[in-house]
Formats: structure tokens, sequence, C-alpha cells
């Protein structure tokens, strides 16, 4: 029986395999679909994650501030490698970097499982544990920080420099997607062991991995490394709107993940596990409401991308101020501002960005990159305001959205003096 079931999974991969190198040949766009995938693994590890954490803490008896540092450091790791990979992007080509990514993912999760199950079911000494979970996250913030510079860039190539916008909504549109599915596919883990989700993304990758690797390398022009210095320096004042909207952005939305559960306890009468339940509830709606938006307005290009600046700044504004409010039914009228808010601004400013190094796209990735885990390290960093009460991180939030507006009120008017320049 067991050699009946390896001989079928052997003709399901060679058949699948077959159909993949065929269908290939007839569709040039086919590897635009997996690329897409790529990205949603790590949507569903960074919200599956967040869902996970509680039952962690529980298991293997490490504190949420330790585990909140042990995630950070793979963060705060992102600086200077995002920005790393994606000049790699563009002197070697994407597919190489997308490769190494989802080997450092299968990496860090694979040995996030393995230690927190011996943190759960022995008496291995906390340090020790401690020591490998970093080293573990270590490993992702040094090489999973180039998968989205890279998929974009792959992305662009595929559809072509016209298609700008497109490309780098395609990808936001699958991180959305994990980031939807990471809150349902945890708490479904969960119900067999607080590891089971770990353990699930170690092998997700792995199949992605054999995908990719099948892929057709996209064709690229080789970029001189000091031709890309030179222009990544000349072009850094003009970097700087976008790379602040992009830090405003990412600090006021990481702070609010940080304070969400607090600033539930505070007001509602519920345990522990229902808030749980209420976060993952409110992040599954964020990622719902991203995609959506992603898919029918940024796509679709239903607004041009001074519209889209606006239009999410404002939004992501007005939803932070509704999370001020005492009612948590509140929250999820809150949430849909923000995440609407966040699904037009993210493509509006990483596209803007990219007209800059024309031709250099895994650059500009690199540094929103960064500049989005600028923005994780500032939240991680004001979290501690909520020690004072969970308004007060909320506050912040609120003058974040304040500093997006004022950018995308410059950015609009310098548009109105630029009528010729093709924002798609």
């Amino acid at each position: 029986m067991i050699y009946n079931l390896l001989w079928a999974d052997n003709f399901n991969i060679n058949w699948f395999m077959m159909y993949l190198h065929k269908y290939q040949k007839s569709s040039s766009k086919l590897p635009l679909l997996f690329i897409a995938v790529i990205p949603t693994l790590m949507g569903i590890g960074q919200n599956g994650l967040l869902v996970s954490l509680p039952l962690l803490v529980d298991k293997t008896g490490i504190n949420l501030s330790t585990w909140s540092i042990i995630i950070s450091i793979g963060s705060i790791l992102f600086l200077p490698s995002a920005p790393f990979w994606g000049r790699y992007s563009d002197i070697n080509g994407p597919k190489s970097v997308v490769i190494q990514s989802l080997a450092g993912f299968t990496a860090c999760f694979f040995i996030l499982s393995v230690f927190s199950f011996l943190g759960s079911k022995t008496n291995l000494n906390s340090i020790w544990i401690i020591s490998c979970l970093c080293l573990g996250r270590v490993i992702y913030g040094l090489t999973v920080s180039g998968m989205v510079p890279a998929t974009q860039h792959w992305a662009i190539l595929i559809l072509g420099e016209d298609k700008r916008l497109e490309a780098i909504t395609t990808v936001s549109a699958g991180l959305s997607t994990g980031r939807l599915l990471g809150p349902i596919v945890a708490i479904a883990a969960l119900k067999v062991s607080a590891i089971a989700p770990l353990i699930l993304l170690t092998l997700l990758p792995i199949v992605m991995l054999f995908i990719t690797s099948t892929l057709p390398s996209p064709p690229y022009q080789k970029k001189k490394k000091q031709n890309e210095t030179i222009l990544s320096v000349s072009h850094s004042k003009r970097y700087l709107p976008y790379l602040t909207t992009a830090l405003s952005a990412s600090a006021a939305l990481a702070l609010l993940y940080y304070v969400l559960s607090p600033a539930l306890s505070e007001i509602t009468n519920l345990k522990a596990e229902r808030i749980s339940d209420l976060v993952g509830y409110i992040l599954t709606l964020a990622a719902a409401i991203s995609l959506l938006a992603q898919l029918f307005i940024v796509k679709s290009k239903k607004l041009n991308i001074a519209q889209m600046y606006q239009l999410g700044a404002f939004s992501i504004f007005l939803g932070y101020t509704i999370f001020l409010s005492s009612s948590w039914i509140l929250f999820f009228i809150a949430m849909i501002f923000v995440a609407f808010g966040n699904a037009l601004l993210v493509p509006a400013y990483t596209s803007k960005a990219s007209e800059i190094s024309q031709g250099q796209h895994g650059i500009s990735s690199g540094y929103i990159t960064m500049a989005h885990t600028c923005g994780y390290g500032i939240a991680a960093l004001l979290a501690v305001t909520s020690e004072f009460g969970a308004k007060y991180p909320l506050i912040l939030c609120v003058l974040s959205g304040g500093i997006c507006c004022i950018f995308a009120a410059k950015y609009a008017g310098k548009i109105k003096k630029d009528k010729d320049v093709d924002i798609y």
C-alpha cells in the first residue's frame, strides 16, 4: 500500500511538472501568477505569527516582551539587507534573490518550529531556546528582505515598464491575500497544536521553492554597480517624500497592531481568548478590504496616482481618528478606512519612487522596504507608550496619518505642474 501511495505521488509530481512546462510555453504570463503567490507566504507568516503569539507565549513560557524582541530582530535586519537585495536583483536578475528568500523563509520557520517545540516539551535552558529563536529571525531578516523587491522587479520585467503600477499592485495583492489567509490558517492550525502554524509555514515555502526553480529567468539588462550608486545618490532627495510617507504609514500600522489587544482590553470586559478572536477578525477584515481595493480600484486604474496618494492618506488619518473612540464595534469601521487607505497609498508612493530610477526597480523597492522596516522599528519603540494607556499610541497613529496627508498634499501640487508625466 505504501509503495502504491509513493508511486501515485511520484506520478502526480511528474504530471504536474509536465503540465507546468507545457503551460509555460503557451503562456508567457504564467510566471506572474506564481510570483504573486510568493509574497502571499510573507503575508501568511506576518499575520499568522501575530495570531499564534498568545499560545506560543503560553506554551513556551517565553513572555510577550521577549517574543516581541525576537520578532523585531528579523525586522531590523531588513534595514541593511533590503536595499542590498534590491541592488543585487538589478545587477543579477530577480530569480536568484527570490529563491534564496524562500530558502531563508523555510530555514527560519523550521528553527522556530523546532525550538518552540523544545521550549514547550522539554526543560532545555530558556537562554538556548531564545538564542536559537533569535538565530531563526536573523536568517529571516537577512534573506526574506529580498522577497518583495525581487518579486516586484520580476513582475515589472514580465509586464513591461509601461505597466509598472499593475506589476507592483499584483505583488501587493499577493501580500494582502496572505494577510487575509494568515489569521484563518493560523486559527485552524492552532486547533491541532501551538506550533502547527509554524510547521505549516516551514512546508509551504518548500513547495514554492520547487515551483520557482522551474520558472524561466526573466530577461533583464545587467546594470553596472558604479552607475547604480551614482544614480541612487543623485536622486536621494527625490526619494525623501515617498520614503517619509512609507515610514509614517508603516509605523502607524505596526503601532496599531501592537496596541490593538490592549486597546480592546481597555474598552471591553472580554477574556483574553475572546480578544484574540476579535483581533483575528479585525486583521482578516483589514486584509479583505485591502485586497478588494487593490484588485478593483488600483489594478483597474479607477484613480490616478495623485488621487490614490491623497485619498489613501486621508483615509488612514480618518481611520486612526475613529480608533480613538470607546466602542469596539467602531474599531471594525476604523480598520476599513485604514486598510482601504493603505491599499491605495502603498502602490502610489512605491510607483512614484520607482519612476525616479528608471530601469532599476530593485533599488527603489529596496529603499521602500527599508523605510517600512524603519517604521516597524519606530513602532516597536513607541509601543511602550501603551503602558500609560492604549490611547497614547493611537494618538501617535493619528499624527503619523497627518504626516502622510501633508506629503500627499505636496505631492498633488507637484503633479499638477507635471501633467506630461505618464504615471502608469
